[in-house]
């Protein structure tokens, strides 16, 4: 089979780690391969390396923002590559390849779109809303199947008429795979770790504030991740006097390393669709943190707190959870129930293959 996807960015975040997952697995099965960002990152960098045969094409015109030169110029080179590459498959992943890719690939092979959550979901404003719902009715059409990683998305594309009979969607939750950490042989204090791009729609900010407030003074946060609002974050942590205790990593490869020594990983954001953090985090037995926005609630039930994002309702959580240890391993294991029952790299990979050859019978 031949498959392509595309994605905006080949850096690294939840999206790219699983479109690595998926090549990884279509390589183990003796697929041709074809990979096009619109920047070059850590994604495109690994694939190169572990998977040489895999064709990595990076497109600069593939921009997030919104160009109609750039636009046009994308959508002309990605219907150059499917013409030329003729695939069984197109699968986009993102909101900006999602809609270039789908315009480009028409009538020349089927198209998958993966929503890693909507670009009108609840907590982006309204005008922006009002747009994104526009462009998919226009797209809906040219797209063979959706897959949702939430729920939560799911029945947003619903309400929407997005998905329908000739044009269905299903859900297929974010999966990872199992991993086994140590924790360090000397824990000298009480850990929270959220890991996550410092930027739009996460508020790494709001935990900060929290931390100043929580009576337990020995209790550090480690921060994971860089982006543009990392810098305002390190400055907020100074002018709170709490800078020995907040310690930013930058990106790293090895989060879940991280999540072994922590006693409570958190996630404290805008809006979401189904986080990958919090899923390795569920991977690594422990209670979860996390607002209460949209997929989010599918991943903690008995297993961790749902919060508004407020600081002091972020307190009260942190503060249960750290004064109770018998609570805090309850919910750790049932967090690894959750992961062992719904989201393993196997089941997602599963399902997401068995829905190739779905829409390859279909084809024929």
């Amino acid at each position: 089979m031949k498959l392509v996807y595309v994605i905006t960015q080949g850096g690294w975040g939840g999206a790219q780690a699983h479109v690595f997952d998926l090549i990884s697995s279509a390589v183990q099965l003796n697929n041709q391969i074809w990979i096009i960002c619109g920047s070059t990152g850590r994604l495109t960098d690994e694939i190169k390396h572990i998977f040489p045969k895999v064709h990595v094409i990076v497109l600069d015109d593939l921009c997030r923002e919104v160009s109609f030169s750039h636009d046009l110029k994308a959508v002309m080179y990605l219907r150059r590559i499917f013409r030329r590459v003729k695939p069984d498959i197109i699968h986009l992943h993102s909101a900006k390849a999602g809609t270039i890719g789908r315009i480009a690939a028409y009538h020349i092979s089927p198209v998958i779109y993966t929503v890693h959550g909507w670009a009108f979901t609840t907590g982006v404003s309204k005008k922006r809303a009002l747009l994104a719902i526009a462009v998919e009715r226009v797209l809906q059409p040219l797209t063979a199947r959706y897959i949702c990683v939430s729920k939560f998305d799911y029945n947003l594309g619903i309400k929407k008429g997005l998905m329908n009979k000739r044009h269905p969607g299903t859900v297929i939750h974010n999966g990872v795979r199992k991993e086994v950490f140590q924790h360090s042989l000397i824990k000298k204090h009480p850990t929270i770790v959220m890991a996550a791009r410092f930027d739009v729609p996460k508020r790494q900010d709001l935990l900060i504030r929290a931390l100043e407030k929580i009576s337990d003074k020995s209790l550090h946060l480690i921060l994971l991740g860089d982006g543009p609002k990392l810098l305002a974050c390190q400055e907020l942590a100074n002018n709170l006097n709490i800078e020995n205790r907040v310690h930013f990593l930058g990106s790293v490869t090895n989060v879940r390393e991280y999540y072994a020594d922590a006693d409570i990983v958190m996630l404290i954001s805008d809006y979401e669709a189904l986080p990958i953090s919090i899923i390795e985090g569920l991977a690594s037995a422990k209670p979860i943190i996390a607002s209460n926005v949209g997929g989010i609630n599918e991943l903690i039930q008995n297993n961790g707190f749902l919060v508004a994002n407020s600081v002091n309702e972020i307190v009260q959580c942190v503060q249960l959870l750290l004064e109770n240890r018998n609570l805090r391993n309850d919910m750790g294991q049932k967090s690894f129930e959750m992961f062992q029952n719904e989201y393993t790299e196997r089941k997602m990979l599963s399902k997401t293959f068995n829905l190739y050859n779905s829409v390859m019978q279909i084809k024929r």
